[in-house]
């Protein structure tokens, strides 16, 4: 629990020293085929390489304390068999490593994969970050996790109102870490090049389990690659148009979402 703590103090620090650097996808608009592929390519890799960062400084380790918290706050629930055959109270490394190659990675690549085709629709620094970090809770949260509704685990630790606010807040603390995060690899990363094989290929090997797991996240991500192979052929309507558009895509499906999760979020609490 103290390495899980050192990681995430280590990711506010990133967050803040990083705090100045925004994400810009170069949409290579209007240029021939083979351009924006290589700028669809360069995308991906930051998004990828992000979304890496907050599997292991974030998600995972932030999601561990969240259990940790929830389980000693339910002295009543000590040794009872959590949803995924975990023993409530008990530490072990292997849960750790467990957690990590099940939850933290395949979320964290998800958030950040996503993160890149989305960053257009906020604003930037942390403050964008928070709120995107905040529209993920929204949109997902209750589907997948940490809030889904129907989790046998929340009729055994809590509070209710406690589980909810600190997944919230790791929520938000993720989406700032990613704004700051993609942001910096971004202004590090050239132009792609066959080097990049050697973090590209394993990269996206992890990311089939992680879609696996969100399967809507994969949809969001395909949408993505299409949309921008598509809209990039008209430069001049993506450059004036396309955060319009994108922001009204974004607040419509909050504006969807939202019921569910406040009916989750009150069955929780």
């Amino acid at each position: 629990m103290v390495v899980c703590g050192l990681l995430v103090v280590a990711s506010v620090v990133l967050a803040l020293r990083w705090r100045n650097y925004a994400f810009v996808f170069d949409p290579r608009l209007g240029a021939p085929g083979p351009a924006r592929m290589r700028g669809l390519a360069r995308g991906l890799g930051v998004g990828a390489l992000t979304g890496l960062v907050l599997g292991v400084l974030v998600v995972g380790p932030a999601g561990r304390l969240v259990m940790r918290l929830l389980a000693a706050t339910s002295p009543s629930a000590q040794g009872q068999i959590t949803e995924a055959g975990e023993v409530v109270g008990r530490i072990t490394l292997d849960g750790t490593i467990g957690f990590y190659v099940f939850v933290g990675l395949p979320f964290g690549l998800v958030v950040g994969l996503i993160y890149v085709f989305v960053a257009r629709a906020f604003p930037t620094g942390l403050f964008g970050g928070a709120i995107y970090g905040g529209t993920l809770l929204v949109l997902f949260s209750t589907a997948l996790e940490p809030l889904r509704p129907d989790n046998p685990d929340f009729s055994i630790v809590g509070p209710g109102w406690l589980a909810v606010t600190a997944f919230a807040a790791m929520a938000l603390g993720t989406g700032v870490v990613a704004a700051a995060v993609a942001g910096r690899i971004d202004a590090a990363l050239g132009e792609p090049r066959r080097a990049w094989l050697w973090w590209a290929v394993p990269l996206g090997l992890l990311t089939v389990p992680a879609f696996l797991t969100a399967p809507l996240a994969a949809v969001v991500v395909a949408g993505g690659c299409v949309v921008y192979l598509g809209l990039t052929r008209g430069g001049t309507f993506v450059r004036r148009r396309g955060r319009s558009l994108l922001q009204v895509v974004v607040a419509v499906a909050i504006l969807i979402a939202v019921p569910g999760f406040v009916t989750a979020v009150v069955d929780i609490a």
